[in-house]
């Protein structure tokens, strides 16, 4: 049984493992530190007798009249994708959100993973502009 619970330094190793396969290269051991350094983040892993299947959080930006919540590096083992645990992940984060009094999500997708995230519930909403220094 697949279960959802918060980021412990336990999972890092692991955590850090997913996000170079899934991502890039360019993740590091920094990322073990970073992804602990912050209240204003909510992290949790995806489960299953013992071993992380996946992994996801969500960032709290704080403004003048309200909260967002960004979610972000939803990732899960390549040999793990659709079997839901990517859905399970994201509606906790929903559910954090929601009881950290935020009024909208933010998230970036690639093209790919737009109908997912559509499927629960997000609409493309506005263009977003980065610039990578």
């Amino acid at each position: 049984m697949i279960t959802i619970e918060s980021l412990d330094k336990s999972h890092s190793t692991d955590v850090v493992k997913i996000l170079i396969d899934s991502f890039s290269k360019n993740y590091d051991k920094k990322i073990n530190e970073s992804i602990f350094s912050s209240d204003e983040v909510d992290g949790i892993v995806a489960l299953e007798k013992g071993n992380v299947l996946g992994y996801a959080s969500i960032h709290y930006i704080k403004k003048i009249t309200r909260k967002s919540g960004i979610i972000e590096d939803v990732v899960v083992k390549e040999n793990q994708r659709g079997k839901g645990i990517g859905k399970l992940l994201v509606n906790t984060l929903i559910e954090k959100a929601k009881k950290n009094n935020c009024d909208k999500i933010i998230l970036s997708s690639s093209e790919k993973n737009l109908k997912f995230y559509q499927k629960l519930g997000f609409q493309k909403n506005e263009f977003e502009m980065i610039m990578r220094i």
